[in-house]
């Protein structure tokens, strides 16, 4: 959860709405108020950053 939070915003609502609400991309869009290329990209970046994140925390 700590990695979630500290996700910029719209990088957050995507995720959330996309993996968590399981919405589709449209509807997250519709949600968020943009295209759903940019609720596809932000989903990518966040998803890349969660990895990132909690592959270090998992060397610690």
């Amino acid at each position: 959860m700590a990695a979630l939070r500290a996700l910029p915003v719209r990088q957050r609502q995507a995720v959330v709405l996309r993996y968590l609400e399981d919405l589709s991309t449209a509807e997250t869009a519709g949600l968020m108020g943009c295209t759903q290329g940019t609720v596809k990209r932000a989903a990518h970046d966040s998803l890349r950053a969660l990895r990132s994140t909690l592959t270090e925390h998992a060397k610690r």
